[in-house]
């Protein structure tokens, strides 16, 4: 799955297909249960299938990685965290996200984009090797331009 290119130059990332249609399932599995149990007088497992819902959409849905003017983006389920360009040492592609260097504190991991394991050991090339490579030339070409 491409990048979202938006008409201001910012750039965003999403999770990739296979994420995005477990996230749908949960999403829309919850809501159907949850509707089944809540007319059949089970309120308590009703309340249970919502939060699959709702964790389908925040773990699912939700996330998402973007490059901005100001800096990078980063929206992981449980927390939004804006780094300046002035603050990105580069980026790593990783299993678990695209890790984001910070010159200033700990580096932080952006779920939205992630690379498998297998992917490392056999040394393919994939979209969360864009992504970092992207994040790191921009980190440069806005700390030459400060």
């Amino acid at each position: 799955m491409k990048a979202s290119q938006r008409s201001d130059g910012e750039r965003v990332w999403r999770p990739n297909r296979a994420a995005l249609a477990a996230g749908c399932v949960f999403v829309l599995g919850g809501i159907a249960v949850g509707a089944y149990l809540a007319g059949h007088h089970r309120p308590a497992l009703a309340a249970l299938a919502a939060l699959f819902a709702v964790g389908g959409w925040r773990f699912g849905l939700h996330p998402s990685l973007a490059a901005t003017a100001e800096g990078v983006v980063i929206r992981n389920p449980l927390r939004r965290i804006v780094v300046p360009w002035r603050q990105v040492e580069g980026a790593l592609p990783g299993s678990r996200g695209v890790i984001v260097l910070r010159t200033d504190r700990w580096p932080v991991k952006a779920w939205a984009v992630q690379k498998a394991n297998w992917s490392h050991f056999l040394g393919k090339r994939r979209r969360a090797d864009d992504v970092a490579e992207y994040l790191t030339r921009s980190a440069k070409r806005h700390r030459a331009t400060s």
